[in-house]
């Protein structure tokens, strides 16, 4: 089974579609689910997991929680998480709230925690294979959870519909949002799916200046 574990609606600042459009971009696709993770928001992910029952859609709650030390990735929670906390504080807030913490895109200015800290924190998984990276920064990223032992995670982070699915997670045998993120403590996850090209990287980079100037340059 397919998931889309990194997707953003227009929950986020920097996201361009609803939810329902995404929730029917990933039945097209033949995803078997998803999870909205908008920046310090619950709200587009809690939609998708009304919509997805009525596509027939696994949808696992999320958000992408602003650290300060970098983005962290929390699934199967239904409140927000205050930014601005060190990531450890932050995966411990995620782990109280019965959620798991994955370590966003840790090879990736400015947003990535960085190696060092995705090492130092105790994650319960890393994402190491991200649609909107580059293929080096991912394999940097797995060959750090590989040397960890810890488990694996992929997703588009995608913000508009033509990004999804481009990266995902493969998980068997799962049917409800407890089992997914149980097999994802357990280390049953799977990356699958690709990096971006290089143009997609340029295309990503002016987005991204776009979307921080519009933002009043004040970092997601």
């Amino acid at each position: 089974m397919r998931l889309d574990l990194h997707v953003h609606s227009t929950h986020s600042r920097d996201g361009t579609a609803s939810p329902g459009d995404i929730v029917r971009r990933c039945r097209q696709l033949g995803l078997a689910g998803l999870a909205i993770t908008d920046h310090n928001a619950i709200e587009g992910s809690l939609e998708a997991s009304a919509l997805g029952r009525a596509e027939g859609l696994l949808v696992v709650t999320g958000s992408e929680i602003s650290s300060s030390d970098g983005h962290v990735l929390a699934y199967g929670i239904r409140e927000v998480i205050p930014r601005g906390l060190p990531a450890a504080e932050t995966v411990d807030r995620i782990r109280a709230v019965g959620g798991v913490a994955v370590a966003a895109h840790p090879v990736r200015f400015p947003s990535g925690l960085g190696l060092e800290v995705a090492e130092r924190v105790g994650f319960d998984g890393l994402e190491v294979l991200n649609g909107g990276s580059s293929a080096r920064a991912n394999r940097s990223a797995m060959s750090l959870a590989e040397r960890l032992g810890r488990p694996q995670t992929g997703g588009s982070d995608a913000h508009r519909l033509r990004e999804v699915g481009r990266s995902y997670t493969s998980i068997e045998n799962v049917f409800t949002e407890d089992q997914v993120l149980d097999s994802m403590r357990k280390g049953l996850s799977r990356p699958g799916g690709r990096s971006r090209t290089n143009v997609e990287g340029i295309i990503y980079s002016v987005e991204m200046l776009v979307e921080w100037l519009r933002g009043g340059m004040k970092r997601l």
